[in-house]
């Protein structure tokens, strides 16, 4: 089966795992796998909502935000993966898309004054090791990613046209920046994704996690929907007010 993300409303990590339940995916068992690996620090709900006029279906994970050192993050992500046995080609996407994301936090963690105290050095400075912010959420976004694609025994992913990044600043613990993020930027430019800023909604529309699991699962651009071999599509939606839901294709 293949996937195909409507991009042009942008994408983030909850939202990715939300499509793929909308498709039909095991809601049961993408929870129960995304609430292990969070260490139960609260219980995640799935719900439908309206999005301007458009049923869909949101994640709330409601847990802490922290931050993790990276190679914590790949050990809990690996040994979540091997505890419940996911296979091997969706293991190995949850696991690139993981790397993606460190890859250009470390980036722009190199390179931005404003955040190079978040890279730690080991081993006499031979190894650089990013901090994650609200790491917990993107392991569990990762994992219910991928087990949501197993599920659905996805073998292709697509993207649509672009991504929309949306418009405007984005703020967190360490500062302002303007969207897109200067991750999702990395992310987008290094990996030939097209992208665009948003003419009408002035909010981050694509975050870092979003950006890394376009380019970590290696989805391709399309330009049109096979309208005759869609089987089914699903709507979801985040956690930011007042944005249009994404529009997810099963297609045969």
């Amino acid at each position: 089966m293949k996937l195909i993300i409507d991009t042009q409303n942008g994408l983030a990590g909850d939202i990715s795992v939300a499509g793929l339940i909308a498709l039909g995916a095991n809601q049961e068992r993408i929870i129960d796998a995304m609430e292990k690996i969070g260490k139960h620090l609260g219980k995640i709900s799935v719900k439908p909502v309206n999005k301007k006029g458009i049923y869909s279906l949101s994640i709330d994970l409601g847990v802490e935000h922290d931050h993790i050192h990276e190679t914590t993050a790949k050990k809990l992500l690996s040994s979540a993966i091997d505890e419940l046995k996911v296979d091997k080609p969706y293991a190995n996407i949850a696991q690139k898309i993981l790397d993606v994301l460190c890859e250009a936090e470390r980036y722009v963690h190199k390179t931005d004054k404003r955040l190079s105290h978040m890279i730690h050095h080991y081993t006499h400075g031979l190894k650089e090791e990013v901090i994650l912010h609200e790491a917990k959420d993107i392991i569990m976004d990762v994992l219910g990613f991928a087990i949501g694609l197993e599920e659905l025994k996805i073998d292709e992913i697509y993207y649509l046209n672009y991504i929309n990044v949306g418009n405007g600043i984005v703020k967190f613990s360490h500062g302002s920046f303007e969207v897109p993020s200067p991750a999702t930027l990395r992310i987008l430019s290094e990996n030939n994704i097209e992208w665009r800023n948003s003419d009408v909604y002035n909010k981050e529309m694509t975050t870092p996690t979003g950006a890394s699991i376009i380019s970590g699962s290696g989805a391709k651009k399309i330009n049109n929907i096979p309208e005759e071999n869609v089987t089914k599509i699903g709507f979801a939606a985040g956690t930011r007010e007042g944005l249009p839901p994404v529009k997810f294709y099963l297609v045969k």
